[in-house]
């Protein structure tokens, strides 16, 4: 097994979900294998490689926040050095980064079970592990509280910027100037992640630099700006995301810049441009061999809350025959239809625990995101019986989705 090849994680909510471009079917005319650029997850056959791949690719991994869609880098490293920028910012104690035994979950609240585990992630190796806890941390605010300082210090930016976005989302105000020291960061995301914190939690900052972000030939760059700037909601911003569209960015990849126009295109939704819906709509249509920018349109469309997409997404759980969705693509639209008003129709549940004990990990840590947001308490209790999945990324987002339903977030 290759273990060089690029993970890419896409927009779930509650968890960061690892998957590439759908595979595509021979069997199937809208199929095109020849044209599959990107392998989705790992085959069954692979399963048992999992953590080696995730833990020694020595390429980065895309990351598309759950509840952003901005792509952060995650670089892979084995080397574990934390709190690098001390020397320059010596108001910030060193933290320590120490090898937990992973906690006993029998005799425990589910609250507990879960926090319990995303404090054990946040001290691993692997910066997806890490990252994974601190998205989840945020629905404990006074956990988070105890270990963010780690995260804002991490060697990977991609972590410091999901710890960053966490700790303005989890509103703790008493860490706010934690965030200044960001504003130096080497990396242009993690700069845009504290002024949104700053901004957020009502601390003075400059955002003038978002726009100089918002024009970057770097697609992580722009899509983090864009995700900044839709989540402030300012509708002054409108002329400079749309200033920034279509231009430059000719050398990157075709599908980090498809995937960067979406996200410009959530940003002005949630400024207000309603008809930018538009293109995210028929994102869901997107030949098979760009399956990941389906799921991202189907995450997109839920958090929006799009109640006209309903038939559309619908239409991807249950189109027949050659015409019929891999379970990728289904279980992304069952989550969004979750988050849509009820009633919800019987077959979203179907779809969602199917993957439940499905042998790909990647699949299962797709159904934790859906578990997230479907009604009811078998979802509750499932995700309680994750918490003891082999696999320690699905553990982790089993403990995150758990945390985010307990904390009536959804």
């Amino acid at each position: 097994m290759n273990t060089t090849k690029t993970l890419r994680l896409l927009a779930i909510p509650g968890i960061l979900f690892t998957v590439g471009c759908v595979q595509p079917d021979p069997n199937k005319p809208w199929s095109t294998r020849e044209q599959s650029s990107v392998e989705v997850g790992m085959a069954v056959e692979e399963v048992e490689a999992v953590e080696e791949v995730a833990v020694s690719s020595p390429e980065p991994v895309v990351l598309l926040r759950p509840e952003s869609t901005a792509p952060v880098e995650i670089e892979k490293t084995e080397t574990v050095v934390v709190g690098k920028r001390i020397e320059e910012f010596g108001q910030i104690p060193e933290p320590v980064r120490i090898a937990t035994p992973m906690p006993e979950i029998a005799n425990r609240s589910p609250r507990e079970a879960a926090i319990d585990l995303l404090l054990h992630a946040a001290h691993e190796d692997d910066p997806l592990l890490r990252a994974n806890a601190f998205e989840g941390l945020q629905y404990a605010p006074k956990e988070l509280q105890e270990v963010v300082e780690l995260g804002l210090q991490d060697e990977n930016r991609g972590v410091r910027f999901v710890a960053a976005m966490s700790l303005a989302k989890a509103g703790l105000m008493a860490l706010a100037s934690s965030l200044e020291p960001l504003l130096a960061d080497d990396s242009e995301s993690v700069r845009a992640a504290a002024i949104y914190g700053l901004r957020t939690l009502g601390k003075p900052v400059d955002p003038t630099p978002l726009a100089s972000m918002a024009m970057s030939n770097d697609p992580e760059v722009r899509a983090n700006a864009y995700l900044v700037l839709g989540l402030m909601a300012n509708p002054s911003a409108i002329p400079m995301i749309e200033a920034s569209l279509g231009t430059s960015m000719r050398l990157a990849n075709p599908m980090r810049v498809k995937i960067t126009d979406l996200q410009a295109a959530e940003a002005l939704v949630e400024m207000g441009r309603i008809e930018e819906i538009e293109p995210i709509r028929a994102a869901l249509f997107a030949p098979v061999e760009q399956g990941e920018i389906t799921i991202l349109a189907c995450n997109m469309l839920g958090r929006l809350q799009d109640q006209q997409a309903r038939p559309m997404l619908m239409r991807l759980i249950t189109a027949p025959g050659n015409q019929a969705r891999p379970l990728e693509i289904r279980l992304a639209a069952a989550a969004a239809l979750f988050q849509l008003d009820p009633p919800h129709e019987p077959m979203l549940a179907e779809v969602i625990l199917t993957a439940v004990d499905d042998p790909n990990p990647w699949r299962r840590v797709q159904a934790t995101a859906g578990l997230a947001v479907m009604p009811g308490a078998e979802a509750e209790s499932t995700l309680i019986r994750m918490l003891q999945d082999q696999n320690p990324v699905v553990r982790t987002a089993a403990a995150a989705s758990l945390a985010r339903r307990l904390s009536g977030s959804n």
